[in-house]
């Protein structure tokens, strides 16, 4: 392994880019392997500083140490960059005096987040003012600080020196970060893996929204000198603000015009809603020359047709549209229906308030790959999917409806996995929301999508002998993934009769809670899936033999087992 080339050295730190435990035990291996890391744990540095492990036990002070080092850090390279008097840099001088750092770390830079920029800045002046180190330092430098605002208090000179370094600080990143590609305010990533998650010594984002807005001197980042050369390249922005930033985006449209991925994020919008900001964003929309992903996220439906007005102008280049939220008093496909080479359209946990079955009517997706309703309300028993499939089902090799809601009257039975059957004969992928009374349409999806690797099942609680023994008449020779998400029962033989009848080589198995999986079940797995099984997961209320368990360890790469004393989510999931 330490004798890998560089380029072997990427591809695998690419599939690590959000794993700092691993990146930085990577940092001692040689010189090689911490010349390539350093450059990952250096492309979102402000991201990666308020990065912890599960279970952080990080207290306030710990946290902002930690800062405190990495700023000493950052205005180091700065400092050393900086040769012209465009910025104070005797501004920052109260960070540090080092020489300069091994790596131009900031020359490594790509992902900026400005939300974490503020926390940074807040703890590390928080930091020095709680070691006195400002008081201290207010009496030796008043000469280097005329334009900070001096007083006997200090949480009052604290605030002016953070300002006045949020302004220097921001300047010189413009400056001196010229491979920028993804910018972002966001407050909801808090999770990137089940081992990378948010510093829990933070505030909740509640903090925010009642307390803090971004400082006026970091959204100016746009009009800063460098910043056309800094931000112009931008790939990917993310808005995800507590407040309207109208100046920020208006900036930003100005000089940012290759974006690739726009997420559009109001999770945590505490202001009015304002059409007159609201164009703002659709004004960044319409300036962009290549959009090819956009993302709304719990946008306000007041205002989400400002918002929206200008994806016709990326009909052309939009590749993927993903919508979360409520939409009423306006039909979201009005705007959708015009983005003609869409491969991928998800809707997850909407709320459908309107009706949208005409304009759904006029709509044609020739291209369209993937197709995704997860856990939404319908308003009345017309199934939007269904009618989308009806007419652009012919290329779906992706379709997934989970959990749904429509008025349950006249015992009325959707017909949405027969429709699926009829328009999807290319169909890869599967994820489905079934109950009793849709098993038969579900042997009629099976018959006539031969294609079908992978399928996820969901469903309520309930006996399912009879489906097994009816999936087992269709023969699946490409399914290689089965993934059970429901509480559902079935004997031994049952799942024997499936695995030998269908001929599936099951590559995959995922049972999330089968109450009465027990040893009989993993003999017949055993028995006819021992040389393709790799991955197994199982929930169940029995508890395997030693012998059983054992085998399973020895026979199957990926084996995770979850002993439920009562029905919950088990947590490898």
């Amino acid at each position: 392994m330490t004798n890998l080339n560089r380029d072997c050295l990427w591809e695998i730190f690419t599939n690590l880019e959000h794993d700092k435990k691993s990146l930085h035990g990577a940092l001692l291996v040689n010189r090689l392997w911490c010349e390539v890391a350093v450059q990952f744990l250096w492309r979102k540095p402000f991201r990666f500083l308020y990065t912890c492990s599960k279970f952080c036990q990080c207290s306030e002070q710990k946290r902002r140490m930690k800062v405190k080092k990495f700023l000493a850090t950052l205005t180091t390279i700065l400092a050393h960059k900086h040769t012209t008097s465009s910025v104070n840099i005797q501004d920052l001088i109260i960070w540090t005096t080092a020489p300069m750092t091994t790596f131009t770390y900031t020359d490594f830079i790509r992902h900026l987040d400005i939300h974490d920029l503020v926390w940074a800045l807040y703890d590390g002046v928080e930091y020095l003012r709680s070691q006195r180190f400002i008081i201290d330092f207010q009496c030796s430098s008043k000469p280097f600080f005329s334009e900070i605002t001096w007083s006997t208090s200090t949480i009052t000179w604290a605030e002016s020196l953070f300002q006045k370094m949020a302004c220097d600080l921001c300047r010189l990143l413009v400056l001196y970060c010229s491979n920028l590609s993804h910018l972002s305010i966001d407050m909801v990533n808090t999770k990137w893996s089940e081992d990378n998650q948010r510093c829990t010594s933070l505030p909740s984002i509640s903090f925010w929204i009642t307390v803090k807005e971004i400082p006026n001197e970091i959204l100016l980042i746009p009009t800063y000198t460098g910043s056309q050369n800094c931000l112009s390249q931008l790939v990917e922005f993310t808005w995800g603000a507590t407040h309207w930033t109208s100046n920020f985006l208006d900036a930003l449209s100005k000089i940012t015009h290759h974006l690739r991925k726009l997420v559009i994020d109001m999770s945590n919008f505490g202001r009015d809603e304002s059409r007159k900001d609201a164009k703002r964003l659709s004004t960044l929309i319409k300036a962009q020359n290549c959009l090819q992903e956009i993302k709304f996220i719990k946008c306000k439906f007041r205002i989400l047709p400002s918002i929206m007005e200008g994806l016709r102008t990326q009909a052309k280049t939009l590749r993927i549209f993903y919508f979360q939220g409520i939409v009423k008093d306006w039909s979201i496909f009005s705007e959708v229906k015009h983005l003609t080479n869409l491969r991928e359209i998800i809707f997850s946990h909407a709320n459908f308030q309107c009706n949208e079955a005409n304009m759904i009517e006029q709509s044609y997706f020739p291209h369209l790959t993937k197709l995704s309703f997860n856990v939404c309300c319908f308003r009345d028993q017309t199934i939007l999917p269904e009618l989308v499939v009806q007419h652009s089902g012919k290329t779906l090799r992706t379709f997934t409806l989970t959990r749904y809601y429509y008025p349950e009257k006249n015992n009325f039975i959707p017909q949405v996995i027969t429709t699926v059957a009829n328009y999807c004969q290319n169909l890869v992928h599967l994820e489905i929301y079934v109950d009793r009374r849709e098993f038969q349409q579900l042997m009629l999806l099976f018959a006539s999508c031969p294609l079908l690797e992978k399928v996820k099942l969901t469903g309520n609680p309930d006996v399912a002998d009879e489906l097994f023994l009816r999936i087992a008449n269709q023969e699946l020779s490409n399914l290689k993934e089965l993934f059970i998400d429901a509480q559902w029962r079935f004997c031994a033989k049952s799942l024997e009769i499936f695995i030998v009848k269908s001929r599936a080589p099951l590559k995959s198995l995922v049972f999330r809670y089968s109450p009465d999986f027990s040893d009989a079940h993993l003999d017949v797995l055993f028995r006819y899936l021992k040389e393709h099984l790799h991955r197994l997961h199982i929930g169940t209320d029995k508890r395997f033999s030693k012998g059983f368990l054992e085998k399973a360890k020895e026979t199957i790469v990926d084996f995770r087992y979850k002993l439920n004393g009562q029905v919950h989510e088990p947590v490898w999931l």
